[in-house]
């Protein structure tokens, strides 16, 4: 029993640290390039090397931090290339699930708790516009494209798209201060609600498809002005 208990103390450290050093690192906090230390961060949250290791470990096998063998780790530089990589996934993946959504919308089962849910990830998101918390409508807008998304008990789809994600999430966290979109990208979300609860799934596909390239016509001049963060 004292084991078992060790074991899932370890194991909620390491997921605490790892969460609060993925959340500087994509949202910029954490500059790419820069060096953090197992020590450093073990000092801060007051805790042995052990579960640092761990969130450290997890955040290079999702391509953010490099390991450095006796130096430490170094938070990853953004990669054009694995942007668009990743942005052509996303469309590929999200269009097709947002389409299957609309077309079983209430007719397979009583979807009126994700209908809820993402109505109020709308609302939340408003607020925190008011409130000009980046990180916060980032969150929020995966929670409500998960939410969407979630209505096909696709596990392994949202794995997918979170993992696909990673690399899109601190470019529009960038974009997001320069672009200020969320205005639109809301609007979007009401209107891909309306479409979803019509069953329209060519509209839901195309509305869909608009929104996640909102940005994409401002991004290679984003990128140009912010070309020390890439490699």
């Amino acid at each position: 029993m004292k084991n078992e208990r060790l074991v899932l103390e370890r194991n909620t450290l390491d997921s605490v640290i790892y969460k609060e050093l993925r959340k500087r690192i994509i949202s910029l906090s954490l500059h790419p390039g820069s060096m953090i230390y197992e020590n450093a961060v073990a000092d801060e949250y007051g805790v042995s090397r052990t579960p640092v290791r761990q969130a450290f470990s997890r955040l290079a096998n999702e391509g953010l931090l490099s390991i450095l063998p006796q130096r430490g780790a170094q938070v990853s530089h953004l990669s054009v290339a694995k942007v668009k990589e990743a942005q052509f996934i996303r469309e590929a993946l999200e269009v097709s699930a947002f389409g299957e959504v609309a077309r079983i919308w209430n007719k397979t089962a009583d979807h009126s708790a994700a209908q809820s849910k993402a109505l109020s990830l709308i609302e939340q998101q408003r607020q925190v516009v008011r409130e000009k918390d980046y990180v916060g409508f980032t969150e929020l807008d995966v929670a409500f494209h998960d939410t969407v998304i979630g209505v096909l008990g696709n596990a392994m789809l949202l794995e997918m798209l979170s993992d696909v994600r990673t690399h899109l999430t601190r470019v529009r966290f960038l974009e997001l201060q320069e672009a200020h979109h969320e205005d639109d990208a809301i609007a979007d979300h009401v209107k891909l609600m309306r479409s979803i609860m019509a069953n329209d799934v060519a509209g839901t596909q195309s509305l869909l498809l608009a929104h996640l390239k909102m940005i994409e016509a401002m991004r290679d001049d984003i990128l140009k002005r912010h070309d020390i963060l890439f490699e």
